[in-house]
């Protein structure tokens, strides 16, 4: 695990990143860059990813400036580094430039073969692993309920609940600008669904709607489109100046939850809840084997 942009002042993502990693008691090898090679919070930095054994980590969290990223990203393929989660912000939701830097950034990476999370993203949490590689404070307890979404805030929320109840988290997401377009939540959608032994449904579901559909036949799926800020035109707006992507119809959405047996949720705590007890108790009529 690399944390690439390390800083010693607490107030900088690589502070708060390299802070929670810690802080969660992550069990693999961390390593932490440094341009001044810098000790921080009691790890030794190196100056460059070059300076990094070959094949001694697999996840980077990108906390440097945009200039910095792609060459960054390149030292980090050379080491066997194959996922990133990028941080930096100042891509495509702050406008035409951005858009075509992300573009750009998202085509190097699959060159690189680095499956790619963000950017502006807030990080990924997996307890199984003791892995809190965040730029916001909350780690939940271990736990059932697995949560992906575009808006880190909404994961965020997630987890704080998780530690206020004591229903844990498995793993959580929060994407943010989904920059990896064929790689963005459905395939994180059924990956999560497998954490519990699911297994795949037959063929023949409509493309658009399966990854909500799988998940659905295995697990309680809990939609939270209206928390987003996209359920109306005003809010569209607003999700498009945070995220650079503008929200589709709403009924279109509906539709598509009502299609796969999906129950939206109208708040955030409603969709914790709701996860919370079907996490807890068990579904009438649903063989324990699923």
């Amino acid at each position: 695990m690399i944390v690439a942009g390390a800083s010693t002042h607490p107030g900088k993502f690589g502070f708060v990143a390299l802070h929670n990693l810690l802080a969660s008691g992550y069990r693999g090898k961390v390593f932490a860059t440094n341009r001044n090679s810098a000790e921080v919070l009691g790890v030794s930095t190196v100056g460059s990813i070059e300076d990094i054994p070959p094949g001694e980590a697999d996840l980077v969290v990108v906390c440097t400036p945009k200039d910095a990223n792609v060459e960054l990203l390149e030292q980090c393929a050379r080491i066997g580094v194959r996922a990133a989660f990028v941080t930096t912000a100042g891509y495509g939701e702050s406008g035409e430039q951005g858009r075509t830097d992300e573009a750009e950034l998202v085509e190097h990476c699959r060159r690189l073969g680095i499956r790619l999370a963000g950017p502006n993203g807030q990080g990924v949490v997996s307890t199984p692993s003791s892995l809190c590689a965040q730029i916001v404070a909350p780690y939940p307890p271990a736990g059932p309920i697995g949560v992906a979404s575009q808006s880190g805030n909404f994961v965020s929320s997630f987890l704080n609940l998780a530690s206020a109840s004591g229903v844990g988290i498995s793993r959580g997401v929060g994407r943010q600008r989904r920059g990896d377009r064929d790689r963005r939540l459905p395939p994180l959608l059924r990956r999560r669904s497998r954490d519990g032994g699911g297994s795949r449904l037959p063929r023949g579901h409509r493309r658009r709607t399966r990854p909500l559909r799988h998940l659905a036949d295995h697990h309680s799926v809990q939609a939270g489109r209206d928390t987003e800020g996209g359920a109306t035109t005003s809010g569209a707006r607003a999700a498009s100046s945070h995220t650079g992507s503008l929200a589709t119809d709403d009924r279109v959405f509906d539709g598509a939850c009502r299609q796969a047996g999906v129950t939206r949720a109208a708040t955030v705590e409603q969709a914790y809840e709701a996860a919370a007890t079907l996490a807890t108790q068990p579904l009438r009529g649903v063989p324990e084997s699923w």
